[in-house]
C-alpha cells in the first residue's frame, strides 16, 4: 500500500498569468497499479486541492530518454471554480499544465521532486 504513495515538492512558475501565485508545492498521491490517482497538494492560489484522475505513462526503451506521462482528471480548491478540469505533462521531472484565472490564460511550468 505505501510503495503506491508518493509525496514530492514542486517548484513552479506561472506563464502568462497575472498576480500573487504560490511557487512551491508539496504534493501527496496516491496511484493504482492501473495508473488511477488520487491526492492532495497545494495549489497556485494558496489552497488546499484535492482531486482524482488518471496517468497514462510511456517509457522510452532507452534509459537515457526520461519517462513521460499525462495525468487527466477533476480537480477542486481553486478560488474561481469549486470543481476544474486538471491536465499535467510530465516528462521525467519537468512538467506543464494549463492555467487560467478570471481574466488570463496561461501555463504553469515547474519541476517536481519526488521523494
Amino acid at each position: 500500500m505505501f510503495e503506491n504513495l508518493i509525496f514530492s515538492i514542486a517548484v513552479s512558475t506561472h506563464l502568462g498569468l497575472s498576480g500573487d501565485f504560490a511557487n512551491i508545492h508539496p504534493h501527496l498521491q496516491y496511484q493504482t497499479d492501473n495508473q488511477y490517482i488520487a491526492g492532495i497538494y497545494h495549489n497556485s492560489d494558496k489552497r488546499a486541492s484535492v482531486y482524482f484522475g488518471k496517468r497514462t505513462s510511456w517509457k522510452a526503451p532507452y534509459d537515457i530518454i526520461p519517462e513521460v506521462s499525462i495525468e487527466y482528471g477533476l480537480v477542486h480548491g481553486y478560488k474561481e471554480w469549486d470543481v476544474a478540469p486538471m491536465l499535467k505533462i510530465n516528462y521525467g521531472a519537468l512538467f506543464v499544465a494549463p492555467a487560467a484565472t478570471k481574466d488570463d490564460l496561461g501555463i504553469v511550468a515547474g519541476y517536481e521532486v519526488k521523494f
